[in-house]
């Protein structure tokens, strides 16, 4: 079931309450909580596009979407009773505050009027983006209010001056969540009898109990079979015969003369549980738990179970805390940050990454968006699922959406310091990610046409075609709107066929460039793999192709995307289609 909020005032005052300082308005804050639970903007970016403070002149955020030519202008607005409804009043006030971003007279007196240093900053940073042609500036309006028919009116009359509003409804339908819960699991109890235990009191809702566990009694936990259990871990499984750490682990359960000492090897699981019990002394019981550390040594039990002695046992830290606390990610965190994990898996139960894979969840049954080490493994392995990986999603915007093919080259960086950029864009959502891996499998099937073969096999290639599409694309109307809205091409099962022969007939066109370049270099002895590594070669070979096809279609030898897309027959194939309907 969709996770839902609730929005009166009451219950919002709770939700917003991480944004809210004493400095801060609560309209404010609510505005932040929107930008990053809604608009999809990390924490800190949501922060550099707030202005805070008075003197704001009606402005309250300002968002520079460079890949889809927009500047969002926010103002929000907060209401206390559940039954009033947002009318048509607030928002033509907001109009008004819009137009003072008209013109360059207009910005400037802004500029020099307002009292707000945070807009005043905003406002003198892009100030070329805001009185550029290439960008269009759009009002957004958030309210936690219902949208009354007088509003609607308005918005219909407004075809000139672009304004949205997200009302309750409209924000409620758009929430996914970006939090992990504990897993439900029944009521488990280990046997500690004759063995020592500690418990400590961190709180009145969280402790946590120190015990060595019987690796007998923890092969019984729910969803080890289905990884279920490692839901909240920051990477999974990672297969229990392949690490070296595995098989070591492996083969001390074999040898039942190590069981003994398997306390003095192994350094201990953490698991956080809902409730842990501890009101029979030679029982602990746990309820609804899931391991964030220690998922290999669990599995590796699991594995070998038939190995295992009742010596066995497990040093274990169970931790007793509220299903929405914030301690769970800290906990997660600094259990796992000892160890050799990926920047990829400490981003993997960021609200960004969860609310992507929850998405791509609901609409997309046939797809798995994997999102930390070693997922999926045994659900994929008895269905016909496709596994998405978040690594190559990365690549794929950092070609098609950022425009950069050559940073594809350092896959380690796309979790690191270039997350914000690649993943934290309102654009980013699970039908945007499917629509795109869409071309990425067109260009995999056609990557073969590229010769000489060693070079269509370069992984760099398969993205510098994808960057050399969008270059196409961006000089075509449709086109530009494509690469700002992929999934309304994809969505419609109308558009679906026509859009996916354009992509593959401007790909080919594009492969006989690249081609006819490739050969003028030398063919089989140009030095591709040197060459590119310097960004300057790729640009170099990027603007001579991409000439070369604007040439032909100039010379009409060549169709457009948008030809493609209105003519009325795209291929014989669908004209067979057709005419068997």
């Amino acid at each position: 079931m969709k996770p839902t909020i609730d929005l009166n005032y009451t219950n919002l005052v709770d939700l917003i309450s991480p944004y809210k300082t004493s400095d801060r308005t609560e309209s404010t804050a609510f505005l932040h909580w929107f930008l990053v639970n809604i608009y999809r903007l990390d924490e800190m970016e949501a922060d550099d596009s707030i202005c805070d403070g008075h003197g704001d002149k009606g402005i309250d955020a300002m968002y520079i979407n460079h890949n889809e030519g927009l500047i969002d202008v926010f103002q929000s607005k907060i209401v206390k009773n559940a039954a009033k409804t947002l009318g048509d009043s607030q928002i033509k006030e907001f109009i008004g505050s819009l137009k003072q971003l008209d013109n360059d007279s207009d910005l400037n007196g802004l500029i020099q009027s307002t009292g707000n240093i945070q807009l005043r900053s905003l406002l003198e940073q892009n100030k070329e983006f805001l009185l550029s042609d290439d960008y269009e500036i759009r009002g957004v309006f958030v309210a936690n209010a219902v949208k009354d028919t007088n509003a609607d009116n308005l918005l219909k009359t407004l075809s000139s001056s672009p304004l949205i509003v997200w009302d309750k409804d409209t924000i409620i339908r758009a929430y996914v969540s970006g939090e992990k819960d504990i897993p439900e699991t029944e009521e488990l109890y280990f046997d500690v009898f004759g063995f020592d235990y500690a418990e400590f009191d961190v709180n009145n809702s969280v402790k946590v109990v120190i015990a060595p566990l019987a690796a007998t009694d923890l092969v019984k936990m729910e969803g080890i079979d289905t990884q279920q259990i490692f839901e909240l871990n920051l990477r999974k499984s990672l297969g229990s015969n392949k690490t070296k750490v595995n098989k070591d682990i492996t083969a001390s359960i074999k040898d039942t003369s190590e069981h003994l000492n398997f306390l003095l090897y192994h350094n201990g699981i953490t698991v956080i549980c809902g409730t842990v019990n501890t009101d029979e002394r030679d029982r602990i019981k746990i309820k609804n738990y899931s391991i964030v550390n220690g998922c290999q040594s669990i599995s590796c039990l699991y594995d070998n179970r038939d190995n295992i002695s009742s010596d066995l046992r497990i040093l274990a830290r169970l931790i007793q805390v509220p299903s929405e606390s914030e301690l769970i990610p800290k906990i997660t965190y600094n259990s796992n940050n000892q160890n050799g994990i990926k920047a990829r898996d400490f981003r993997s139960n960021t609200a960004t990454q969860v609310r992507l894979q929850q998405e791509i969840k609901s609409n997309y049954p046939n797809y798995i968006y994997q999102i930390k080490t070693g997922e999926n493994k045994k659900t994929v392995s008895i269905s016909n699922k496709v596994i998405l990986d978040n690594t190559l999603v990365g690549q794929i915007m950092l070609a098609f959406d950022l425009k950069e093919p050559s940073r594809v080259q350092r896959p380690g960086r796309i979790f690191d310091d270039w997350h914000q950029e690649i993943f934290a864009r309102p654009e980013v959502n699970g039908h945007r990610i499917i629509s795109l891996f869409n071309i990425y499998k067109i260009v995999e099937e056609l990557v073969s046409k590229v010769t000489p073969p060693l070079f269509g096999r370069y992984q760099i290639t398969k993205f510098l075609l994808l960057y050399l599409l969008r270059q196409v694309l961006e000089k075509d109307d449709l086109g530009k709107d494509f690469c700002k809205s992929p999934e309304k091409y994809y969505q419609n099962t109308g558009k679906e066929k026509k859009t996916n022969e354009a992509m593959r007939r401007i790909l080919e066109d594009l492969i006989i460039d690249l081609n006819a370049e490739f050969n003028e270099k030398g063919g089989d002895s140009y030095d591709f793999k040197t060459e590119f590594k310097n960004i300057s070669k790729i640009n170099d070979l990027s603007k001579s192709i991409l000439s070369s096809y604007l040439k032909m279609v100039s010379r009409r030898r060549v169709e457009t995307f948008s030809e493609i897309i209105n003519s009325p027959v795209t291929n014989i194939a669908e004209k067979i289609d057709n005419q068997s309907m």
